[in-house]
């Protein structure tokens, strides 16, 4: 098992929540979200590729490589006016950066 997998998403149709390895859980409702980013870094202390889950006052951050991160995507993937294309981009990026596939209308 990857680092990556140590960290579980569950997703229902109110929230999304990461188990983290240490035992913490992190959650965020649909309902606050702001923004969805996919950032790709070069920092071997992190994961290569993971989701940024804006809320309201803090983000929540999964690895690309989470155990039922396919879940989450696909949900993601759902949203109206996700940008897909940018998705599809960031997952193939040689170079550390940050896509912003999603944003909430104001």
């Amino acid at each position: 098992m990857s680092d990556e997998e140590n960290y579980i998403v569950e997703v229902s149709d109110k929230e999304i929540r990461c188990f983290r390895p240490d035992g913490t859980l992190d959650s965020l409702s649909w309902k606050n979200l702001r923004r969805v980013e996919v950032v790709v870094t070069h920092d071997s202390t992190l994961p290569m590729t993971f989701f940024a889950l804006h809320g309201p006052t803090a983000a929540l951050v999964i690895p690309e490589g989470a155990t039922n991160a396919e879940l989450l995507t696909e949900q993601l993937l759902g949203l109206p006016g996700f940008q897909s294309e940018r998705f599809v981009e960031s997952m193939s990026s040689p170079t550390a950066r940050t896509f912003v596939c999603w944003e909430r209308e104001r």
